[in-house]
């Protein structure tokens, strides 16, 4: 049993943005495959789990970024759990360059499902015992529920087939894309993405209408993805920036 797990990535010209830097969602990806994959190394994946109606869900996640990996880079990335927090499974992430330099660290904590209720389940629930790694993180700490402000509407969406996983869901990945089409194109060139974090609140489903609202501090950015017919706010999001030097 692998108590750590760890997988390389290629960037591809479909994960970069116009800069040919790795899209924030591309990582969020890599970090759901690698998770997906290690838990199931483990015996909670999600052939295990469904079995007995039981799923994991991403409820909170922070990311702390030296820099984004470019297009043509070669990343490893590390993941394993480490504990539990209250109800919370925490698992931290870290992801190397080619030289092994530390370029992000990531830590994340999932809820345990009950599929027919959706209600978060104790961690003696899951019927297997995790590595806890010797204490072994990322980060120093865990991610605490986003209580940021937002003040005005970026803009609106109805969510259709791109965005809808296997669970007629809308996968979190897209979350992260809709808080990063809150920015124009002069704030991408004028600053740099240091770090985000991300609390999931509520499911989102096909045809939903979704409004996106934004705070005003353009370097510490509060985003809420609210359903415009019953008002239910499906996540929040902080993104950190920092100005670029040749910022005019």
């Amino acid at each position: 049993m692998e108590t750590i797990w760890k997988e390389d990535f290629d960037i591809k010209s479909y994960n970069v943005d116009f800069q040919q830097n790795a899209k924030p969602s591309a990582l969020m990806q890599f970090f759901q495959e690698v998770a997906s994959n290690h838990a199931a190394e483990l015996g909670a994946g999600y052939d295990a789990l469904i079995s007995r109606e039981l799923f994991w869900a991403l409820s909170r996640l922070t990311v702390e970024i030296g820099r984004m990996p470019r297009w043509g880079e070669s990343i490893l990335i590390e993941t394993w759990p480490c504990g539990s927090e209250g109800l919370f499974f925490r698992r931290d992430f870290i992801v190397y360059d080619k030289d092994h330099q530390i370029i992000i660290r990531a830590v994340s904590g999932w809820l345990l499902l009950a599929a027919q209720t959706l209600r978060p389940q104790r961690p003696s629930m899951l019927g297997i015992d995790l590595p806890f790694n010797n204490g072994r993180k990322s980060l120093a700490y865990f991610p605490e529920r986003l209580t940021a402000q937002t003040e005005q509407v970026a803009f609106n969406k109805k969510v259709a087939y791109n965005e809808i996983d296997q669970n007629l869901h809308v996968n979190n990945t897209r979350y992260l894309d809709w808080a990063t089409d809150c920015f124009k194109l002069k704030h991408y060139q004028n600053h740099r993405l240091t770090g985000f974090s991300l609390e999931f609140l509520a499911e989102t489903h096909w045809g939903d209408e979704i409004e996106l609202h934004i705070g005003n501090d353009f370097l510490n950015s509060a985003v809420e993805a609210i359903e415009s017919t019953s008002s239910t706010k499906l996540f929040k999001a902080v993104l950190t920036w920092e100005t670029l030097l040749n910022y005019s």
